[in-house]
């Protein structure tokens, strides 16, 4: 048994850590020692002292995607969703159908939905589809959300590994039944014996493993492969090849409490943005909204996500600006997320009902960075 699988049952069994563990990046990772965190936690003090404001940059309004693991997963399928008249496409690893948790708060997204891991090494998993997709529908007749006839011919790439003990395979099945009810085009990578995580070339464990970061590498007909250039080439087309050597683009902290970002919300006070050259100089670009797992905070896992994720080898030979907003873990009396994932069960002030709506309150702070970048009101 896996100390991640082991720590999530005993999650299970006193509800009260909420392990949140699995919801997007796994549970309590046993090779994250005191001086790591030690380490960590001065080069976040470092990054906030050094953190920018967020620029504009010359965007194309057809480019603007957003991509994410787990509960950044839930959290982007949110984002896509409600906003789904400025994204224009989305990136799932492991993540889950949109308003998956419903009202039920924690307990209930972990049941349901993943982050809680049963005897049987599989992640617990009730479907939420009909009642998901009915909220989607009135949602978006309400005007709460963008319309979801947006959602009709727009290209999402879907990550499922075989060997996902934190989001239930079936989980992810059932997201792309959603999008292809609503006329998404859907690719549906669900055949790697991957362990719960974000693929990538760059990815530091091995494709079947578990464990932080959550970053692995997989392999198809005996080559790495590399999940962010299929969904890519989705969104944009033929690409230029990847930069495998030093980036010409520059990777820097930004100021997130602008936006909104606080303890109240589980938000740190610095995010990440990676510019291409041509970006920084007025060149007209796309956009990604990278949305990160539990435990993969930069407090906890440095760089790793933002470094790991291969995104940026793409981007910066493909002109795409990326921002990667970064969370805290919070207990009470504050949100009770102790594992610092993004919300996607209204877990914001405590709790939001309104959490997968464009008024939700993390999605709020999320949003005005995609509409300072982008420039759109």
């Amino acid at each position: 048994m896996t100390t991640m699988a082991l720590g999530l049952r005993l999650a299970a069994a006193a509800v009260l850590t909420i392990g949140f563990a699995g919801c997007g990046g796994g549970g309590a990772s046993a090779s994250t020692d005191a001086t790591a965190l030690e380490a960590s936690a001065q080069a976040k003090a470092s990054a906030a002292s050094k953190s920018t404001k967020l620029q504009r940059y010359q965007i194309d309004p057809t480019k603007v995607f957003v991509a994410g693991i787990s509960s950044g997963g839930f959290a982007a399928v949110q984002m896509h969703v409600a906003h789904s008249s400025t994204f224009k496409g989305a990136a799932v690893y492991a993540g889950g159908v949109y308003w998956c948790a419903g009202a039920g708060g924690a307990a209930t997204a972990l049941a349901n939905c993943g982050g809680l891991t049963l005897p049987s090494n599989q992640a617990s998993y009730h479907s939420t589809l009909t009642e998901a997709e009915a909220y989607l529908d009135a949602q978006s007749s309400l005007g709460t959300i963008d319309p979801a006839t947006n959602l009709r011919g727009q290209p999402v790439y879907l990550w499922s590994g075989t060997q996902d003990e934190v989001v239930n395979p079936l989980e992810m099945a059932d997201l792309n039944s959603e999008y292809q009810r609503y006329g998404a085009n859907v690719h549906f990578d669900n055949t790697f014996p991957a362990e719960h995580g974000w693929e990538s070339p760059d990815g530091e464990l091995a494709c079947g493993t578990l464990g932080s970061p959550y970053m692995v590498r997989c392999s198809a007909n005996g080559a790495v492969y590399d999940s962010v250039e299929t969904w890519l080439t989705m969104f944009l087309g033929p690409l230029n090849p990847r930069n495998n050597g030093k980036l010409s683009g520059t990777l820097s902290a930004f100021d997130q409490t602008e936006f909104g970002a606080s303890p109240d919300l589980s938000m740190s006070s610095t995010g990440s943005v990676f510019v291409p050259k041509a970006c920084a100089h007025g060149n007209t670009c796309g956009f990604v909204l990278a949305l990160h797992g539990c435990l993969q905070e930069a407090s906890l896992i440095g760089n790793r996500w933002v470094t790991e994720a291969g995104i940026n080898e793409w981007a910066d030979t493909n002109n795409l600006v990326v921002v990667y907003p970064d969370t805290i873990a919070s207990s009470a009396p504050g949100p009770t997320n102790p594992n610092a994932c993004f919300d996607w069960w209204g877990y914001s002030n405590q709790y939001d009902p309104n959490y997968a709506l464009k008024s939700g309150l993390q999605m709020s702070v999320l949003y005005a960075m995609v509409q300072r970048v982008t420039g759109r009101p």
